[in-house]
């Protein structure tokens, strides 16, 4: 047992860790047998400082850059707190045992790792008869000792963390395409790379696709897709919005892929505002150039772009928006900045409170177009069910106009990954609320 290391990089002990335990004594707390049993997982670790780890822990990003670096622990880095550390946060509503990190960091600071070490050996003991406990073990293993109430945070942790973790990396999920087909996608017509926009060190374009019998000059309804947050660039040409456009376009209206900026890239959120107000306004400018009706489009947005879709959708009740689509989106602002890590403070926690798409449900409700909303009922993402839920509950109360489809087993992004018939009965049911609401005239 001697070759096993307690001490951490990010300020967990590893003392506690379920997966350690776990391998020492063959004891497995709700976490280990969610790890190994559930998922298949091998419960085997040293510690995260020597190279026997668990598998997720050797991929930990807060791990692998301290090791690059060369220091003993985070708070020895210059760069601390880093978009490393801050990237981990989500983890704390999901892995409550994430909580104790920052109280150790702070504690190592002022007391040192060895007595820090020794505070820890000693507190990840049954006070009764001394034996180690894990990070979610309900009772001693050895007394039966009641342990819940000897930790500072809730004991139990939210499975969805695993989907999470286990989602594709964004170069992976836009290689995916679309599950549901149509006939006739072969035969859309694609016109590509329109500028919209001018920044100053680059544009910002968007796509059409339009339907194979479209006769000539004939002006239709349009679908503008709203793409969520991602580090990558150019969105509009990744395999899921190449082939729904396809998609929407045969089944008969006019489709619009485009790229705007994001906040993982750095911009702000009035820039992503902006930049789909932009898009919105050049289409109903140059309608006729593009062979699209102006006053019949619907917004189609996904993911960590809903907010802004449905922003663009019912703030000022724009009456050109006939309909809006959500899919598996925040319905909130507030919520999408917790996930991304944005500090707000009182102030600006206000402000975009304010103007939040589920408040804004509040302002004009008799005059806000037809939403639909999909969710997926195994979605991962922290607080994404919640902040739907809240939307749909302040719609009703506003008598707003609301379609809800729920995905029991979707995930995030279940028109990509959950190849089943409530996937394709959703996408086809969206389409049918599009053409109902876009061919009124």
């Amino acid at each position: 047992m001697g070759d096993f290391n307690y001490d951490t990089y990010c300020g967990l002990y590893c003392g506690g860790c379920s997966i350690i335990k776990a391998y020492q004594t063959g004891i497995k707390d709700p976490l280990a047998c969610c790890l190994g049993d559930e998922l298949g997982m091998e419960l085997k670790c040293h510690g995260c400082k020597t190279d026997t780890v668990f598998g997720n822990c050797a991929v930990c990003p807060i791990r692998n850059c301290a090791r690059e670096k060369g220091v003993e622990r985070c708070l020895d880095c210059s760069d601390f707190p880093c978009p490393n550390v801050e990237s981990m946060q989500f983890l704390l509503e999901m892995l409550p045992h994430w909580k104790t990190a920052a109280v150790n960091q702070e504690y190592i600071k002022n007391q040192g790792a060895a007595q820090w070490l020794e505070q820890q050996a000693a507190q990840w003991k049954c006070p009764d008869c001394l034996t180690d406990y894990s990070w979610y073990a309900a009772q001693c293993s050895n007394c039966g000792k009641d342990l819940g109430a000897l930790k500072p945070y809730r004991n139990s942790f939210d499975k969805r963390i695993f989907q999470l973790m286990a989602m594709p990396k964004p170069e992976e999920l836009f290689e995916q395409e679309t599950l549901f087909k149509l006939e006739g996608t072969d035969l859309v017509k694609s016109q590509n790379d329109f500028v919209y926009k001018s920044l100053e060190d680059s544009n910002l374009l968007f796509d059409l696709y339009y339907p194979p019998d479209r006769l000539p000059g004939q002006k239709l309804p349009a679908v503008v897709m709203v793409h969520g947050e991602s580090p990558l660039p150019n969105l509009k040409d990744s395999k899921p919005f190449i082939s729904l456009g396809r998609v929407i376009a045969a089944s008969g209206l006019a489709a619009v892929s485009f790229n705007h900026r994001s906040m993982m890239q750095g911009f702000g959120m009035k820039d992503v505002i902006g930049d789909i107000e932009s898009l919105l306004k050049f289409l109903a400018d140059h309608a006729d150039q593009y062979g699209l009706e102006p006053n019949q489009i619907g917004v189609w947005s996904f993911s960590a772009g809903a907010p802004f879709g449905l922003y663009a959708g019912i703030h000022n009740t724009p009456a050109n928006i006939k309909c809006m689509v959500s899919y598996y989106g925040y319905c909130d602002f507030v919520s999408l900045c917790k996930l991304l890590n944005i500090p707000l403070d009182e102030n600006a926690l206000a402000q975009i409170e304010q103007i939040s798409p589920v408040n804004l449900l509040n302002q004009n409700p008799d005059k806000i177009a037809p939403i639909l909303i999909a969710r997926g009922g195994n979605d991962p993402f922290p607080g994404i069910l919640e902040s739907q839920d809240q939307f749909i509950k302040t719609a009703l109360t506003n008598n707003v106009r609301v379609d809800l489809y729920n995905h029991p087993n979707g995930t995030h992004a279940f028109d990509l990954f959950n190849d089943e018939p409530r996937t394709h009965e959703i996408i086809e049911q969206t389409l049918e609320f599009l053409k109902q609401h876009l061919w009124v005239i």
